[in-house]
């Protein structure tokens, strides 16, 4: 009886640390995803016409969980951000705005992370590099 009840305990023990393994690869899965946002990604360019050049920028900086988006024409964004669901390189990423010009709300968007660019709908960004 005391050898049944040894080897029950032992078994709960493995299941118990099993558990707290998967727990954490599933932790850390999730959070390599958001460690490849981290950093300043940017997009320019120009839209040119025959009587007429006219330049744009876009950058998104990402640091922890928080955002920040601006560019030329004016626009900028900050907030928080979430991916909430991942594919292969994609990312749905909610976007929690908190600040905006011209006024946006919260939204969702696609992401592809390829390397050291990122598509954001017909946007390619790429990653500044770090000194």
């Amino acid at each position: 009886m005391e050898k049944r009840f040894v080897v029950l305990n032992f078994l709960k023990y493995c299941i118990y640390i099993s558990l707290i393994v998967a727990i954490i690869v599933i932790a850390q899965s999730c959070g390599r995803s958001s460690d490849k946002l981290q950093g300043k990604w940017s997009a320019s360019g120009d839209l040119a016409d025959s009587t007429d050049l006219r330049s744009w920028f876009v950058t998104y900086e990402f640091e922890g969980r928080n955002y920040k988006m601006s560019g030329y024409p004016p626009i900028s964004e900050e907030g928080t951000y979430e991916i909430i669901q991942e594919n292969g390189d994609s990312l749905l990423v909610y976007y929690n705005v908190t600040k905006s010009s011209p006024e946006a709300k919260s939204h969702k968007d696609w992401i592809i992370l390829k390397d050291s660019t990122m598509m954001l709908g017909q946007l390619n960004l790429r990653k500044s590099q770090q000194h």
